[in-house]
């Protein structure tokens, strides 16, 4: 394995499907590292290259796509574990319910101003409640959680007041900032003297690192649900 197994999974009605999305990506991320792996066997065995030192573009560029994965993967774990359990959550969690509470006070109005056309949407539907959980799920959902403030308020809105978790949750910044540059930029960067690499530095250890606190996070994020939901 080149990759580090995960903490246990705590199994739920409603964790399910995110579970699922989490070993995926877990394979995923695996199956990327283990090429690399191969391909620097290769290497070894021909003796076409030293494989100490920094990783030629190929070798870097599969250390890319496993942080892409990664931040893909846990992404999609989030939003189907939101879409999946908030329902469930809001009849038996004080804290999701009280970010619940505020979400409505948000969409109907702050202080003194009301909006109205938010009120009347409501009040016509055939459940104002139903209707504000759907506007709410999809303002956690709509856009991609690509940043570790992201992942926080979706912990909050699961309910997740774990002071160690939320903190590890914090840690993720490293791994998104790679995935940015990453994604945005190729990894490419402003070059100050001939002969600097124009492309950022990926190397083996640090990013399987980043790759595995991400999709171990993503667990204990589902195992927390899963144990409010357990009672």
């Amino acid at each position: 394995m080149q990759l580090k197994g995960l903490s246990p999974a705590i199994g739920a009605v409603g964790t399910e499907t995110s579970q699922r999305f989490l070993a995926s990506a877990y394979d995923s991320v695996e199956a990327v590292l283990e090429n690399l792996s191969k391909i620097r066997e290769i290497r070894r065995a021909q003796g076409t290259g030293d494989i100490r030192g920094r990783l030629p573009p190929n070798e870097e560029d599969l250390l890319r796509a496993a942080v892409v994965f990664t931040g893909a993967g846990l992404d999609s774990v989030l939003k189907r574990l939101i879409r999946d359990t908030l329902p469930l959550l809001l009849e038996m969690n004080d804290q999701s319910h009280k970010k619940f509470e505020a979400f409505a006070a948000s969409q109907i109005g702050t202080g003194e101003i009301a909006d109205t056309g938010a009120l009347a949407r409501y009040l016509t539907s055939a459940s104002p409640r139903d209707r504000l959980i759907e506007d709410y799920i999809y303002s956690l959902t709509g856009s991609s959680l690509q940043s570790a403030d992201e992942v926080q308020k979706a912990a909050g809105a699961l309910g997740i007041d774990d002071s160690e978790l939320r903190q590890r949750i914090g840690g993720l910044r490293a791994l998104f900032v790679a995935r940015n540059e990453i994604s945005h930029e190729l990894d490419l960067q402003q070059t100050e003297r001939q002969g600097d690499r124009t492309r950022r530095t990926r190397s083996i250890a640090p990013t399987k690192a980043l790759c595995h606190e991400g999709l171990e996070v993503g667990q204990l994020i589902i195992n927390a649900v899963a144990s409010k939901l357990a009672g």
